[in-house]
């Protein structure tokens, strides 16, 4: 098999700032591929071009053989491309159920090939319930979702888009503002995932020893560049990497 997402040669600025300059990478099949790099590196910005809400100056971004220039942020969901958000992106007043039920929704056909409606609804629950059931959130399947602790809202967010079926899962700083039991328990359930529906990971992530623990291959940006990219024991024994990223020799 080929690489499920090609990135190549990828430029963009914003009034004349460059966030991505020549950036390219592959990520493999069944790979949890880490982004890392200081603020202002240009990770979210790399997210957002992936997913579409960014078009690239220049450059072109592959995923499943495709080139998807053009394509919308939704065109891609139902590709298989998941997503989640650096910040919380939760309806806060639906409950738990009706936020999974909406990635769900993702997976379904659509016109012309739409099921019938009792048909779909029960589709839609019964592959929500699934995910709530793997994350451990049944339980609060009827809560408001922004009634929960921040650490179960930021599961939900993983359970929602883990429920549009992706082939490929961004995940923009999933462990930012976790106690470290709860980014052990997150852990586990992305690991499973991978695993159990074989789905491809791609997350950014600040937390350093998270990544090198957990990352089959890691792409350190700095300043919108490219410092290295390969397997996570060389982030620590490349110069210009522990220059940028760690600021000492």
């Amino acid at each position: 098999m080929g690489a499920i997402l090609e990135a190549k040669d990828l430029h963009l600025a914003f009034k004349g700032v460059k966030a991505l300059t020549g950036v390219s990478f592959q990520v493999q099949p069944g790979e949890f591929f880490a982004v890392i790099g200081p603020n202002g590196a240009g990770k979210t910005t790399l997210l957002n071009v992936l997913s579409g809400v960014y078009e690239p100056e220049k450059g072109e971004v592959f995923f499943l053989g495709e080139n998807l220039r053009g394509k919308s942020p939704q065109e891609r969901a139902r590709m298989g491309l998941g997503r989640t958000f650096q910040g919380l992106e939760i309806f806060r007043g639906m409950s738990v159920l009706e936020n999974v039920k909406l990635g769900a929704e993702l997976a379904l056909p659509t016109y012309p090939l739409a099921l019938p409606r009792a048909q779909r609804e029960g589709q839609l629950r019964a592959w929500a319930e699934e995910v709530l059931d793997y994350l451990h959130l049944s339980p609060f399947r009827h809560a408001p979702a922004g009634m929960l602790p921040y650490g179960l809202q930021k599961r939900v967010e993983v359970a929602r888009a883990l429920a549009g079926r992706p082939k490929l899962l961004l995940l923009d700083e999933p462990m930012a503002g976790l106690a470290l039991e709860e980014k052990q328990d997150l852990a586990r359930f992305l690991l499973d995932a991978r695993e159990e529906w074989g789905i491809t990971l791609l997350w950014v992530e600040h937390d350093l020893r998270a990544v090198l623990e957990l990352s089959d291959r890691v792409l350190v940006l700095s300043y919108g560049e490219v410092l290295y990219y390969g397997p996570p024991e060389g982030v620590r024994k490349d110069p210009k990497v522990v220059e940028a990223y760690l600021g000492q020799a």
